[in-house]
């Protein structure tokens, strides 16, 4: 029973001993990824009783020790030993118990729980009962361990789980719930991400060179780039000037038709080309009509006219509807006397109007 009690008293103090430095108790914002760590546990053993083979032993307070390698942040391994004498039962009789195992962990690094950071343990145990009366009882154990690991400070760990150990001989069936504070060693992090380099400041030019040959040496040119032969400001950018496009089309129709005639196409696809070569210009169509007919229908005549104007242009040259307004007329605004054939043919039209303007720059 002594060496128990030395036991029992040597596992306390490793345990304890360190409360005082737990001033930085947390988890630690930066977790190393691999270390080894050596520490103490304390365990509640719980064995399953045979009164054959154990005289009824009675659970109890098992101390150990043990020695343990992190490899990443997925896996680690442990050893350890464990020992703790209790009397019987049933008789005076004293049992020594000793216990050596091997550990694999398997932990779940991106799980958080409280704190704490779980793991699964699978391995192998070597358990023995020692008495004075008869032979030592020796058994070859599978364990299977579930705990939770929390850091506290920088180099102390609490490790708190739950061990099952099954005897590969008759299946007898040990219970161990445990609690462990180990200081870890060799402790390795996380490589920081190494800065990115600075961008190297750009050379300053040298005061005579004109790269551009816009006239303005580079030392002072705030438009380094300037096409060949724009003209350019004192400044080395290129001055600007506002181009400016109006156009007018006629298109006429048959008399009651809203047919676009197939002789006007080219003239449209002018327009069409306009519109690609000055993005943000509008177009508006206005359809006419000629005095026959009642004003309601001539109306709604010349709409449609104007309408189909815009279908050519949308369908046949890829204008964008959105750029194109269209309104009716009616007969209101002829431009020729409605008293002859030749006047009405031209009042039946569409006008296209087109205002565009854009920038280009000055040439030298």
């Amino acid at each position: 029973m002594n060496t128990y009690f030395r036991f029992r008293r040597l596992a306390l103090a490793v345990l304890l001993a360190p409360a005082t430095l737990l001033a930085d108790m947390g988890n630690h914002e930066k977790k190393p990824v691999s270390y080894w760590y050596v520490g103490g546990e304390v365990g509640y053993y719980m064995i399953e009783q045979d009164d054959d083979r154990t005289g009824q032993l009675p659970d109890f307070w098992r101390p150990a020790f043990q020695i343990g390698r992190r490899f990443n942040q997925y896996l680690s391994t442990q050893v350890q030993y464990g020992e703790a004498d209790r009397a019987l039962r049933d008789e005076e009789r004293d049992v020594e118990h000793s216990q050596v195992s091997l550990q694999a962990r398997l932990h779940a690094s991106g799980i958080n729980l409280l704190t704490t950071h779980p793991y699964l343990g699978l391995g192998y145990a070597r358990h023995e009962l020692t008495t004075d009366t008869q032979d030592p009882i020796k058994e070859n154990m599978v364990l299977l361990e579930l705990g939770v690991q929390r850091l506290l400070g920088k180099h102390l760990m609490l490790d708190v789980g739950y061990r099952h150990l099954v005897d590969t001989g008759d299946n007898f069936t040990d219970r161990h719930p445990f609690v462990a504070l180990n200081y870890r060693l060799g402790q390795q992090y996380p490589l920081a991400p190494e800065p990115a380099p600075k961008p190297a400041p750009p050379p300053k030019p040298a005061p005579w060179i004109d790269s551009d040959g816009d006239g303005v040496k580079d030392s002072k040119d705030k438009c380094p780039d300037t096409p060949r032969g724009a003209k350019v400001d004192a400044e080395g950018c290129p001055i600007m000037l506002t181009e400016s496009v109006n156009i007018t089309l006629d298109i006429e129709f048959a008399f009651n038709s809203t047919e676009v005639p197939e002789r006007y196409l080219t003239d449209i696809g002018k327009i069409a080309t306009v519109m690609v070569e000055y993005p943000d210009s509008q177009l508006m169509l206005e359809g006419h009509t000629d005095s026959v007919g009642s004003t309601a229908y001539n109306q709604t005549l010349s709409q449609d006219r104007a309408d189909a104007v815009e279908r050519v242009l949308v369908h046949h040259f890829q204008i964008d509807p959105a750029r194109i307004r269209t309104v009716g007329m009616g007969e209101s605004q002829p431009v020729a006397d409605n008293g002859s054939e030749e006047g009405r043919a031209r009042n039946r039209r569409v006008e296209a109007i087109i205002e565009a303007s854009r920038e280009i720059m000055e040439q030298r």
